[in-house]
């Protein structure tokens, strides 16, 4: 807000303050409650600061920022205000908690509250007060009853609101503007760590943990805990067994406290286990009588975990039961975003339990190994795709023409892509509702606090008409169900669940209060069907790991009126080296477009292709490999001929935690498309949000056979044409011979003088731009490679470094001695005498070849990190000279001296001591640069527009 905005603020406050300061003893009085006090004071302050509490203006219920919990209670376990910011209404910016003024707030139990509702929905603070005292507390840490006294960063006084900076302090920090412009993440990374005296008196437990890794810790501690006491019990169960029962078991924990904090289950049930009978015995039983209560896989019964004979470990399973209770949990689970809780399953579903006669071991699944980790995908990409494809498709439509559509996640994991889509189902439909109420059927909607709400009976319609998944892993299929059970009852209270029951205990299949969702969510092999065993005899165990499945069995009616409307996922990424030969050879016989080497996203997004209806997209988040790599042009063809893109998103190295792949999105239709939209985001961006990206339109026709390329840069591709079809130009491969260093086992140290065979070699080479250091210190046997003796005897040289730098630049030096190296430099050596070196140095090191390289060529990435190949250096288009040009000689002459001034002003600033000299020679190495690049440009006869073009990128 601006300075008037903030002057009216402190104006309004004003009055509030004298108020509550002029009845004073009754506001302070223990019989002044809680609500009062929200609606004569905390109600107003908020408001003040800017955001419409009251809902004056945000009158659809579905898209307000401010969520008020007005039913109260002493057993309420949902935070009083929780603020969020359009069009984000999934994710918490804040939380308040509110109490009545009698007696001091600074209490551990309150606070305990508080900074659990921040913890568990990552909000770094969370507010406290009761208008009289107003504390901002840390959640940054894991909460514990014990050190909860010690979370105040900063407390207030209802007097203090009167002093301009005092108040000023709230107000641009809690102001809606304030907080639209980032404000409370800006406070968060000035807040200190805990060091020193306060870790040793642990006033910090498990302080580096956020709540996904804490929370996972946990569950997989409690697993186990439970499979190792499971076994102990009942000798004869099994590693897939014990997995499975484990899993349940857990599911069902989480679930009730869930059921508890949403306060749908109005009493306590985890922490009271053991008060009937056994906590075992009473655990079983209220398994019993909720799944009568709530139907879905949660509570099914279980032939094993609920069966009298099954015995368990009473002490460890009531231990466990106590830590995840209510009164004692670090987490409140009606705060924790259902996509974070998905998050911890996907990795928390990465394990099997491993049983022998002797032991229990928790162990990460094959397939996992294989595809080198679980990489969850990003609420803000699963977002973007969703909305790009579901939400382009249904915006314009009905809730009577939504219901005939259909959308499916083919490789669904927890659900988090499906969670998505229903969010988004939930959102369209209820802005439907409240903008048309005269469109509402009965039984769509209820009415609460005056506003309009989709009934239960309404998105449980939602959840079985157009939401559908597959997955192979058995547990996954189970999550992900679990997952939208836990989305369908998000909004609901305990009188909204009790009154659907009631209207439909005559209504056997409503009766329950969740559906059925085993013919939506299965489990199976979506790229592997059943014929994948004619002709061949496999043992159980096999067809088991594989499990075929025919999509056509499992959604008859979808497949027989033409396919589904969307497909969306990240597809697992594993690499053809890792699948069984079965694999290979049945996708390689069944995806035609598939060719020597490619990996399993690819044969997914064939398989999501063929499942789509005439006008149905498909989005996907995945490698981008295939959108420049050799062996995809097949593949690409299909994508941009026979199909259509209709926008890319590439993206940074860190949308994935570990995982070295350059990763896009991407959105395909059935229908050919005449241009596509392309964003491509630095690879060293640090983004949370797709929202403001911008797009850059090419057409389709662009992307030509044979090898129909991506084209990633419009000009960067006319550039390269137009170099490569004038008879002017060359290549880098026609004027030079090269080749790739040796593998690193080729090296050994020596102190002692080489024998004949032997070459030096750089043990550590650092290669950049114009400069080279070598630290000779090892040797490498050259007897075996005396056809790369040509390559390492050469002199001069050009080494070119394979890794491409941060700055999207490639890295050449010169160097002009015997000397052999690793795979991380690869040597050019001048096989034309005419071609001076210090013009091909100048050459590879200017911004023009980096952004010809960068936007025409494929990026390989391996360890974090961009590399060249060889294949494709050698075909960058060099300009011949004219030396009886005099401009052009010129240039060329020009051109050489810069390079090597450049070079002698690159070792002298590596060696500079002073801080005086080594700015110098970095102001004169950016001018040499500059000065090079434009005499470059000036060469190849790149306009001033194509220029401005390089230059931003």
């Amino acid at each position: 807000m601006v300075a008037s905005d903030f002057e009216q603020a402190f104006e309004k406050v004003g009055k509030l303050v004298l108020r509550f300061k002029e009845n004073e003893d009754q506001y302070l009085s223990a019989n002044y409650q809680e609500a009062e006090v929200r609606k004569d004071f905390v109600d107003k302050f908020f408001t003040v600061l800017g955001w419409d509490v009251n809902h004056d203006v945000q009158t659809n219920p579905y898209a307000q920022e401010v969520k008020v919990e007005r039913s109260g209670g002493y057993t309420q376990r949902r935070a009083d205000y929780a603020f969020y910011l359009s069009p984000n209404f999934l994710d918490v910016r804040f939380y308040v908690e509110a109490k009545k003024p009698h007696g001091d707030i600074a209490t551990p139990d309150n606070y305990f509250q508080a900074t659990r509702y921040g913890y568990g929905s990552t909000n770094p603070v969370a507010v406290l007060t009761d208008f009289q005292q107003f504390h901002v507390l840390d959640c940054r840490y894991r909460p514990d009853i014990g050190t909860a006294i010690h979370r105040a960063i900063a407390k207030f006084h209802y007097s203090q609101y009167l002093d301009r900076e005092e108040f000023a302090k709230i107000y641009w920090l809690f102001s809606r503007e304030a907080v639209a412009s980032g404000s409370i993440e800006s406070f968060a990374k000035g807040l200190p760590k805990p060091r020193g005296k306060s870790i040793q008196r642990g006033l910090y437990p498990g302080a580096d943990k956020p709540v996904d890794e804490s929370l996972l810790e946990e569950l997989d501690e409690y697993r186990k805990t439970l499979a190792r006491t499971f076994k102990a019990r009942n000798p004869q169960l099994d590693s897939e067994t014990l997995t499975e029962i484990t899993q349940r078991a857990i599911d069902r924990l989480v679930f009730l406290r869930f059921l508890e904090d949403k306060q749908i289950e109005t009493t306590s049930i985890v922490d009271k286990f053991g008060s009937r009978g056994t906590p075992w015995e009473d655990f079983v039983a209220a398994s019993r009588r909720l799944d009568a209560i709530y139907n879905g896989v949660v509570f099914k019964r279980h032939d094993i975990l609920d069966s009298r004979s099954f015995r368990a470990d009473e002490d460890a399973f009531v231990d466990i039961c106590e830590r995840l209770s209510h009164v004692n949990s670090a987490y409140n689970f009606d705060a924790i975003p259902i996509h974070i809780l998905g998050s911890i399953y996907e990795r928390f579903l990465s394990k099997v339990i491993v049983a022998t006669d002797k032991r229990v071991r928790v162990e990460e699944k094959s397939e996992v190994r294989k595809a080198g980790g679980v990489y969850y995908t990003p609420e803000y990409i699963v977002r973007y795709i969703v909305e790009n494809t579901v939400g382009k498709l249904i915006a314009t439509k009905t809730p009577e023409q939504i219901a005939d559509m259909r959308f499916v996640d083919i490789a669904c994991g927890s659900g988090s892509f499906l969670l998505g889509v229903y969010d988004l189902l939930l959102q369209h439909h209820g802005n439907y509702y409240n903008a048309n109420p005269s469109k509402i059927r009965k039984g769509d909607c209820i009415e609460r606090d005056g506003r309009l709400y989709l009934s239960l009976q309404k998105k449980r319609e939602l959840l079985l008409k157009n939401i559908y998944g597959v997955d192979i892993d058995s547990q996954a299929a189970e999550v992900c169900q679990l997952s939208l059970y836990l989305r369908l009852l998000k909004d609901e209270t305990t009188a909204s669940a009790h009154q659907y029951l009631l209207d439909f205990a005559r209504v056997a299949q409503l009766k329950k209060l969740l559906p059925d969702l085993s013919k939506n969510i299965v489990c199976g092999n979506s790229v592997v069907g059943t014929e994948v065993f004619d002709g061949e005899l496999f043992v159980d165990s096999q067809e088991r790991k594989l499990n075929p499945m025919n999509l056509e069995d499992a959604f008859p009616e979808i497949v027989k009126r033409g396919g589904f409307d969307a497909v969306v996922g990240n597809p697992p990424y594993i690499p053809i080296e890792s699948m069984s030969r079965v694999e290979r050879e049945y996708f390689q016989s069944h995806y035609q477009e598939l060719e020597r080497k490619f990996d399993s996203s690819i044969v997914f997004i064939l398989k999501g292709l063929s499942l789509l209806n005439q006008h149905g997209l498909l989005g996907y988040i995945s490698s981008v490999t295939w959108q420049t790599g050799e062996n995809y042009s097949k593949l690409r063809e299909a994508l941009f001929a026979k199909a259509g893109v209709k926008s890319l998103v590439n993206l940074p190295f860190d949308v994935f935690k570990d995982a070295y792949v350059d990763t896009g999105i991407y959105i395909v239709g059935r229908e050919h498309v005449s241009s596509y939209s392309i964003c491509r985001i630095p690879k060293k961006a640090k983004i949370e949000s797709l929202d403001q990206i911008s797009f850059t339109q090419v057409e389709s026709a662009l992307v030509e056979p044979p090898s129909y390329k991506v084209v990633l840069e419009p000009t960067a591709h006319r550039l390269l044409g137009r170099f490569r079809d004038a008879a002017r130009f060359t290549t880098l491969g026609a004027v030079t011979k090269s080749t790739q260093g040796l593998a690193a086992n080729r090296f050994r140290r020596t102190q002692q003088k080489p024998n004949d065979g032997w070459y030096p070699f750089a043990d550590v080479a650092h290669a950049y731009r114009y400069r080279i250091q070598i630290l000779e210190t090892s040797a490498a046997d050259m007897n075996e490679f005396t056809s790369l003796k040509q390559f390492y005897e050469a002199e001069p040289k050009i080494l070119v470094r394979r890794v491409i730098n941060r700055q999207d630049r490639l890295d050449a030096a010169y160097f002009d001695r015997q000397m052999v190296f690793k795979k991380d430099l690869n040597p050019f050596v001048l096989i034309d005498p005419l071609w001076h070196p210090f013009f091909l140095l100048a050459t590879l090191n200017s911004r023009l070849f980096s952004y010809l390289y960068i936007n025409t060529s494929t990026i390989a990435t391996k360890d974090d990190f961009r590399q060249t190949t060889l294949a494709e250096l050698r075909r960058l288009p060099l300009v011949r000279v004219n030396t009886l040009d005099a401009a052009e000689k010129s240039r060329h002459d020009q051109i050489v001296r810069l390079a090597t001034r450049m070079q002698d002003a690159k070792s002298k600033s590596s060696n500079a001591q002073t801080d005086k000299d080594k700015t110098f020679y970095e102001n004169s190495t950016l001018a040499l640069d500059r000065q090079i690049d434009h005499l470059i440009y000036e060469l190849y006869g790149v306009s001033e527009q194509e220029i401005s073009a390089i230059e931003t990128r």
